[in-house]
Parts: C-alpha cells; sequence; structure tokens
C-alpha cells in the first residue's frame, strides 16, 4: 500500500515538507557547484508557484519546506484552481529533477536515475510542526554526522535567516511565525540542546 508520504496531494496555500534521497541512499552532489547548480534550479522551476520556507541539501538527500502559492501564471494563464497549482508544481519538481539528473551523469559519466523515483511529502498543520521542521532542516547536517555544529554548514537556509543578505527565502514569513530573529535563535538552540540530550541519554 503506497505511503501518505508518496500520495499525499499538493494544493495551493498549503505547506509542505518535501524530501528526496539518492538512490539506496547513494551520494548526489558532488562537488560545491552540484549544490549550487540545485538551488539554481529551484528558482528556475519552483519559484513561480511556492515561497520556499527552508531547505538543507545534505550529499544524498535533500529537505525543502515550501508553501504553495494560492495563484500563479502558467504559460500566460492564471491558475485559481485549488489543485491546479499544485499540479504544476509537481510536473516543475519532475522537471528539476530530470534536468540535475542530466548534468550529473554527464559530469560522473553515469547513466540512470539518481534520486529515488518517488519523493517524500508531507503537510505541514500548524506554525509549531512548522518552526520545528525548520529546525529540523537545518539541524540535519549535525544529525547525520556530517558537520559537528549545523549553524555552519553551508549548503541550509539557516544562515539566510539569521543576515540580512539577499535571499529568495521568504525570510520575513519565517521570523514572524518565530517572533523576531533572536527568537529564531533561541528556538534552534533550546531545541538543539534538548536533542543533544537525548543523544546522551542513550
Amino acid at each position: 500500500m503506497p505511503s501518505l508520504k508518496t500520495t499525499t496531494p499538493i494544493s495551493r496555500g498549503k505547506t509542505y515538507h518535501i524530501f528526496n534521497r539518492g538512490i539506496n541512499s547513494q551520494q548526489v552532489y558532488f562537488t560545491n557547484a552540484n549544490y549550487h547548480y540545485f538551488l539554481k534550479l529551484l528558482q528556475k522551476y519552483l519559484s513561480g508557484y511556492c515561497q520556499f520556507l527552508s531547505y538543507c541539501l545534505m550529499p544524498n538527500h535533500y529537505h525543502l519546506i515550501v508553501r504553495i502559492n494560492d495563484f500563479a501564471l502558467h504559460n500566460d494563464h492564471t491558475l485559481p484552481d485549488i489543485e491546479g497549482i499544485g499540479k504544476i508544481f509537481i510536473n516543475q519538481l519532475r522537471r528539476l529533477i530530470i534536468s540535475y539528473t542530466k548534468a550529473i551523469n554527464k559530469q560522473e559519466n553515469r547513466h540512470g536515475a539518481i534520486f529515488d523515483a518517488r519523493y517524500k511529502r508531507l503537510e505541514v498543520t500548524s506554525e509549531e510542526y512548522l518552526k520545528y521542521l525548520i529546525f529540523y532542516c537545518h539541524y540535519n547536517p549535525e544529525k547525520h554526522g556530517v558537520i559537528n555544529n549545523f549553524r555552519n554548514y553551508s549548503f541550509s537556509s539557516y544562515h539566510a535567516f539569521v543576515s540580512s543578505a539577499n535571499t529568495q527565502l521568504s525570510r520575513q514569513s519565517v521570523i514572524d511565525y518565530s517572533g523576531g530573529v533572536q527568537e529564531f535563535i533561541e528556538y534552534h538552540k533550546v531545541i538543539h540542546n534538548k536533542r543533544k540530550g537525548l543523544i546522551l541519554e542513550e
């Protein structure tokens, strides 16, 4: 029976945690340029259909938190219906993965898919859960032992929220959920300390 993680419909105005990994958990990003290229493709293919709330690109998988737009233009036509934007978003994500896969296959002299065929998506139904998921995205590199301190990881959205640098993220929306920049930082600190405490107790 298919999992809700692969069958949840994507509809306008809703927020989703979208994630996928390499086939057999194999590596999907090989150089820093690969990470930057994937981020560029996110903008190219998805920015007209969603707001980016958070992301983390790991060596063998990615996490995205997005809010699907209430309406969008596609081929000069407005997509007002509930599922129309979601269907186009899914197709655009597929095009993004195809484009990235072609580039990596050429770079690595390989053939075939690099990501699992079915990406996962879960609807985010509360602001508290959204706050936690944003932390979880940022914490991922430390969780998987890629880096000792998630705050120092280059390919997550954490830095965009704690700096004033230009960003394509919906930074102000996320900061507003958190109550401010300092509250955003403090929330990450508190939840991080709880996670570390649980690990030490095991």
